[in-house]
């Protein structure tokens, strides 16, 4: 089996650095490799295309009109990926991948912390069948660092206000410590896996080993993501 999994991804970093191949038989082929993969080797392909990110090196699959064609009829995303809205985190760009590839829900914060949120993930495992969710916190998050300091409230409007209160509940600890922002933002990663573990259906995948449940952190500064079990 090992041997399987190891050609499998050999094949699509093969793909990847290909030379001579067109946009449209790459789209192909990796369509089909990927219905075949398992949560390991998906999170694998998304380490591959971070790699790729960090060097400057993204081959930017699944940008073609051949893919944008093959996604009318239905997505097929291999991943779900929960990020912060902040726009220095490109999150197809960071993972190396393209159109149909990653079903992203954004929040400031990264945050799973009510209904809408929680039931587009909901949808992404149980309608898409993406059998890899990773939660990514990033360097510098302007809502964590809000929710952190004591300094701003009673200054911002309304909602603003509600949701970093929202996402102060959930770093709580570290409330009035700013110098622990980081800390901070690593509780966050975990304290947002937590609640999808408390999900008994996706809990359930996971036992089964058909889900797959991780963190990351995203560097600002060399784009790096740091994968966290």
């Amino acid at each position: 089996m090992k041997k399987v999994i190891v050609g499998v991804l050999m094949l699509v970093g093969a793909m990847w650095s290909f030379t001579g191949c067109t946009s449209n038989q790459i789209s192909q082929k990796e369509t089909q490799i990927q219905e075949n993969l398992n949560p390991n080797q998906i999170l694998e392909v998304l380490k591959t295309g971070n790699e790729h990110f960090v060097h400057h090196k993204n081959a930017f699959p699944h940008l073609d009109e051949a893919r944008m064609k093959e996604e009318v009829s239905g997505q097929h995303p291999i991943a779900t990926v929960v990020s912060c809205s902040d726009s220095r985190v490109p999150v197809e760009l960071v993972f190396d991948r393209g159109i149909g590839d990653l079903f992203v829900i954004r929040t400031a914060g990264n945050s799973l912390d009510d209904d809408m949120t929680m039931g587009s993930l909901e949808y992404a495992v149980h309608h898409l069948h993406t059998k890899l969710i990773i939660v990514v916190g990033h360097e510098k998050c302007g809502g964590i660092t809000a929710a952190i300091s004591q300094h701003n409230e009673g200054k911002e409007p309304k909602e603003i206000s509600n949701l970093i209160e929202t996402l102060r509940k959930g770093v709580e600890p570290f409330v009035g410590k700013s110098e622990k922002l980081d800390d901070a933002i690593h509780y966050n990663v975990d304290q947002q896996i937590q609640k999808i573990l408390q999900n008994q259906e996706l809990k359930d995948l996971i036992d089964k080993g058909e889900l797959k449940v991780i963190g990351g952190y995203y560097h600002l500064n060399d784009g790096k993501v740091d994968f966290l079990n």
